[in-house]
């Protein structure tokens, strides 16, 4: 009775461990290539992020009308998020492109976008971001 008693009594902590949805990211994706982006979140904390990926790739996807369009990091300058319900769950993402045009397109809010930075990986959902500044390719 004893060790169905320790079985039982371990599976319990180890259920209270942060595992799962909860437990902090310790690893990222890592992508071909390195980029350095400034991310500016919605409460205007800015993050100096490499190795910076959108939901694990280099390039943003998303919507225009019916057709799904990515867009390498490599020709980003900015994009500027803004929600367009009230969770976040649904964003127009406003991109600036390096050769000065502009393109929107639809996002999913739910969106991952993680990186490495001085102090440690972060993951952050789109619909947490207001900015993201592209400063080109990191070391």
């Amino acid at each position: 009775m004893r060790p169905l008693y320790l079985a039982l009594l371990a599976l319990l902590l180890l259920g209270m461990a942060p595992w799962g949805k909860d437990a902090p990211d310790t690893r990222i994706p890592e992508p071909a290539i390195s980029f350095r982006v400034e991310v500016i979140d919605l409460d205007l904390n800015k993050f100096d992020v490499t190795k910076a990926t959108f939901d694990g790739h280099i390039y943003v996807t998303g919507a225009i009308g019916k057709a799904k369009v990515s867009i390498p990091f490599e020709k980003i300058e900015r994009i500027h998020f803004e929600r367009k319900d009230e969770l976040g769950l649904d964003l127009l993402a406003f991109v600036t492109l390096k050769d000065g045009s502009e393109q929107t397109l639809e996002v999913s809010g739910t969106t991952p976008c993680y990186g490495e930075t001085a102090y440690g990986n972060i993951s952050i959902e789109t619909r947490y971001v207001r900015d993201a500044l592209f400063r080109g390719r990191a070391p």
